[in-house]
């Protein structure tokens, strides 16, 4: 063990399991957060059979809750765990026209995505900045840089997640602190993510990226301290688009992802 710890939300399944994976390579106790125990329990399995001795922590705790991150935190602190690294990784999306879709499950959305994320963010910076050492890793979406019709409130989150993180960055440069905070913005990636956003059909969901690799792309970005990490070519390709075309094209092209195709 190297002493570190590392707390993951979403580490059940997907790019968050895979960053929790990198974690426990490299010796980090991790910290699992996820809503639902068994899915925590077969995540703990799956990396004591990789990693042999490496020391977990499960706690399952449900973010679309408001006071799931004061318990997050209280936990942490009644058990003697420092946190040196945060990860920001829980999210899900809901997709339709936003005339159309389910309104509690999209104040969800926010609340996981971004008011959780924030929450969570401003527990354990704090701790760091005392410290003076520390890592966060947000997790955004090519999503944060354009509009996407019949996912409206998922970007929207993300391009919060963006803007909020970015000014953070800039308030530790100005504070000289050496914490530092870096956002992942990965293309469509193949996970649980299109089941629960009934997206499964689309475009998107076919042409996805491979969760270990942007997890690997992502956990390097957090380890070199970088503020931004755009893994695979399809990420840095929607980028440079953003920064190219109108916002009313590129929701155009948005929306051609999500719409169903043949496999």
């Amino acid at each position: 063990m190297n002493d570190q710890t590392a707390l993951i939300t979403g580490a059940s399944n997907g790019i968050g399991f895979e960053l929790a994976r990198c974690f426990a390579r490299d010796d980090y106790r991790v910290v699992l957060v996820a809503r639902h125990l068994d899915e925590l329990k077969e995540a703990a399995r799956l990396l004591h059979q990789e990693f042999g001795g490496v020391d977990i922590v499960l706690l399952p705790f449900d973010l679309s809750r408001p006071e799931t991150p004061e318990q997050i935190y209280a936990e942490t602190t009644k058990r003697g765990l420092q946190i040196d690294a945060l990860v920001n990784d829980a999210g899900f999306g809901e997709t339709g026209y936003f005339t159309d879709t389910d309104m509690q499950t999209e104040l969800d959305i926010i609340q996981v995505n971004a008011t959780s994320l924030v929450h969570l963010t401003k527990l354990y910076l704090r701790d760091m900045v005392a410290r003076n050492e520390g890592r966060i890793l947000q997790l955004g979406s090519v999503a944060s840089f354009t509009p996407s019709p019949c996912q409206a409130v998922y970007a929207a989150t993300k391009a919060f997640v963006l803007s909020f993180a970015e000014a953070v960055q800039h308030e530790l440069k100005q504070k000289k602190s050496a914490v530092t905070m870096t956002i992942l913005c990965p293309p469509p990636t193949a996970t649980n993510f299109f089941h629960v956003a009934h997206a499964e059909d689309t475009w998107a969901a076919n042409h996805a990226a491979s969760p270990r690799e942007v997890a690997q792309q992502g956990y390097d970005a957090l380890m070199d301290g970088a503020a931004r990490s755009l893994p695979t070519i399809s990420a840095k390709v929607n980028f440079f688009s953003s920064l190219l075309l109108p916002d009313s094209v590129l929701a155009t092209l948005m929306n051609t992802q999500l719409h169903p195709t043949n496999k």
